[in-house]
């Protein structure tokens, strides 16, 4: 039971040293805000423009369903982002790492722990910016109040958290091999939006790309929970 107590306590100082370093950061977290903002009302935009070329729906979607997709997509895909990458990269180039050998706690733990505090401030602004956005678009959203859909996508976007920090704790330790890791994240991180959906949805996609992205886990950062929300998939598709 001390034992337990001490690891909570250390996981709280972890967290909130990591948050009280990130508001040294408040300008930045707000500009790359208004950067995501401005990228989803892009796509809104685009969506807009080429449903008014006459078209109802476009493989099963409606604009208003388009529109609920991308916001409801990229409320999930903030929800679940970190940026492990460059923060790994640091500690193994600075020789950090290597401290944690003669530490009472592992660096996985350390540092996930650490991403939940350092990210919390970011991820908290980006849900708030993501909520404006669709109380600005609400008389366009589609509303899902089932708890059943709400309760899977809460889940699901969960484990999606956990699957982009793993991610990013791999891609982070690339840098054993080379010194930057930035180029190698960014190209990812263009091909996991691609195979999320974050672009359209994955149904647009060819068969081929399509089946492929099912064998890939970045569809449940967006794709999935969006097309849970707005019932274009089933309970048990969802379970599965």
């Amino acid at each position: 039971m001390t034992n337990l107590r001490q690891q909570i306590k250390q996981a709280r100082i972890i967290i909130s040293t990591a948050w009280q370093r990130g508001l040294n950061y408040r300008f930045t977290v707000v500009m790359y805000r208004i950067g995501e903002m401005a990228e989803v009302l892009a796509l809104i935009l685009m969506w807009t423009a080429i449903y008014s070329g006459g078209g109802g729906t476009i493989r099963g979607f409606t604009l208003n369903e388009m529109i609920t997709y991308v916001l409801i997509g990229n409320l999930c895909a903030v929800a679940v982002r970190n940026f492990l990458p460059g923060f790994i990269a640091t500690d193994i180039n600075d020789g950090k790492l290597s401290m944690f050998l003669v530490k009472p706690i592992s660096y996985v733990r350390f540092i996930f722990l650490h991403e939940l505090g350092r990210a919390f401030l970011s991820t908290v602004v980006s849900l708030v910016s993501q909520v404006l956005i669709l109380f600005f678009f609400l008389d366009k959203i589609i509303i899902n109040t089932d708890p059943r859909y709400l309760v899977l996508i809460v889940l699901m976007v969960s484990c999606a958290f956990v699957i982009e920090l793993l991610l990013g704790f791999l891609i982070g330790t690339i840098a054993f091999w080379t010194e930057d890791v930035e180029g190698i994240y960014a190209t990812l991180d263009r091909v996991k939006r691609f195979f999320s959906g974050g672009y359209f949805p994955l149904t647009l996609l060819p068969v081929t790309l399509a089946t492929a992205s099912s064998y890939l886990p970045f569809q449940y950062s967006f794709f999935a929970p969006a097309a849970l929300y707005l019932k274009k998939m089933d309970l048990r598709q969802g379970l599965h």
